[in-house]
């Protein structure tokens, strides 16, 4: 049976109120999540890195964190994770020149950077994000795109693609308002 996991919970860094984490959910090393007031993780999300929330953020269902517990995804306030979209604080040279598999079997060389999604930031579904990233305050990622350490990211503007292009940009003034409003905010009990 689907639902949430409140005994997770205890075993967390930090747990601010309204936290909801699905059943399913896999946190390789809870001590390192520090969570915020009303995050909700959705069911069947992996996270191998630490991770650390600010208030009002959702990571939807199948969404992969992962690189290690040496590196942290930092959500600021007001973020989020589409479905199925995937994290990498960690990646691997494949060329050959440094191994035939990866780490696991040898030494490889290895690209590490922590994720920064600053506040009112998120991606899309389907959405890949490499070491190193910082998406800058208001800016969204559309589905299907891929997020590099050479990625154009601009404040409130839509990005989509690879390589990633501007898209549209987002309606500042109504998206700081609406997070203020009482009757926007459902607060769950």
């Amino acid at each position: 049976m689907l639902g949430w996991n409140e005994e997770i919970k205890k075993e967390l860094g930090g747990c601010g109120q309204n936290v909801f984490i699905g059943h399913n959910v896999m946190i390789a090393n809870p001590a390192s999540v520090f969570l915020g007031d009303n995050v909700r993780i959705d069911p069947f999300t992996l996270i191998t890195t630490g991770l650390k929330t600010g208030n009002n953020v959702q990571i939807t269902a199948f969404a992969m964190l992962g690189g290690g517990s040496q590196h942290i995804i930092t959500l600021g306030n007001w973020t989020f994770i589409g479905y199925g979209s995937k994290l990498f604080c960690a990646s691997e040279d494949y060329g050959g020149e440094f191994g035939p598999v990866n780490e696991f079997w040898g030494s490889c060389r290895i690209f590490r950077g922590d994720i920064t999604f600053k506040d009112y930031s998120g991606i899309a579904s389907d959405v890949m994000v490499f070491p190193g990233v910082t998406l800058p305050e208001g800016c969204t990622v559309g589905a299907k795109s891929l997020v590099h350490t050479k990625s154009q990211l601009y404040p409130w503007m839509v990005m989509i693609g690879n390589p990633i292009t501007f898209h549209k940009g987002r309606n500042q003034e109504a998206i700081i308002r609406l997070s203020k409003s009482s009757d926007f905010l459902k607060h769950r009990a």
